[in-house]
């Protein structure tokens, strides 16, 4: 899981529509939020990833739900109130269900910062020390469900460590450069599990070799050093 930005409120949702779906909600059960104009606006604000697993969605397919941070069957007057709403996939939805949010609160991705509640070992989440949000986002959520998640993350941060020992191995010249650019970038915030594969990455003691022999030969230019300092500020800490 990753910090995301709360993006400004499509035009769809105006005043109006809020006030007419809301009480279409209440006076039918409708999916009222099931509208492409949310959907897609949402799916922007997360890099088209779950908000929760940072596993990939899209619009086009079921996978894709969207999500109410504060569950609409308790309140129902935030059904289709931005700030409530979140896309996920499927199993992070299901999983999430009607747990009470507003008294036993989980990570909202938009407002809290999972880098302080959330580390990572092997490939598994654990709640930092005396965070008792972080434990809650792992349990509800069951963010180290072993066959959806935990061999995906494991198999992507081996990915990145074979790459690195590779380039360890190598020679320092601009075909690296291209391929440690292309590493930085599969390790970016638009891509799949990120927090983890960024942990994966800049706790390796081949990576801080490497961007050192780069900086020697003057191969380390802005583009890299942009893509380091973003990957770094989304990495989860380790355990």
């Amino acid at each position: 899981m990753i910090k995301l930005n709360r993006t400004p409120c499509p035009a769809y949702l105006s005043d109006d529509k809020v006030r007419q779906l809301t009480e279409e909600f209440i006076n039918t059960g409708n999916s009222v939020w099931n509208k492409d104009e949310i959907k897609g606006a949402l799916l922007k604000l997360s890099n088209y990833k779950c908000a929760y697993c940072e596993a990939k969605v899209q619009i086009e397919d079921s996978y894709m739900e969207v999500e109410h941070f504060h569950p609409k069957s308790r309140y129902k007057l935030e059904v289709v109130f931005w700030d409530n709403l979140l896309p996920s996939c499927k199993k992070c939805n299901g999983n999430k269900g009607n747990h009470d949010t507003g008294k036993e609160p989980i990570i909202n991705p938009c407002k809290d910062d999972p880098k302080e509640h959330l580390c990572v070992e092997a490939a598994r989440l654990y709640p930092k020390s005396n965070s008792d949000m972080g434990r809650l986002t792992i349990d509800v959520l069951n963010l180290n469900d072993k066959e959806r998640l935990i061999d995906s993350r494991f198999d992507l941060c081996n990915t990145v460590k074979e790459t690195l020992e590779c380039l360890y191995h190598g020679a320092i010249d601009s075909k690296a450069r291209n391929e440690i650019k292309g590493l930085l970038s599969a390790c970016s915030a638009n891509t799949a599990f990120s927090a983890i594969t960024s942990n994966a990455l800049h706790n390796d003691p081949y990576y801080s070799y490497i961007k050192q022999k780069f900086k020697d030969k003057n191969l380390w230019n802005e583009e890299l050093e942009d893509l380091d300092i973003n990957t770094k500020k989304i990495a989860l800490d380790s355990r």
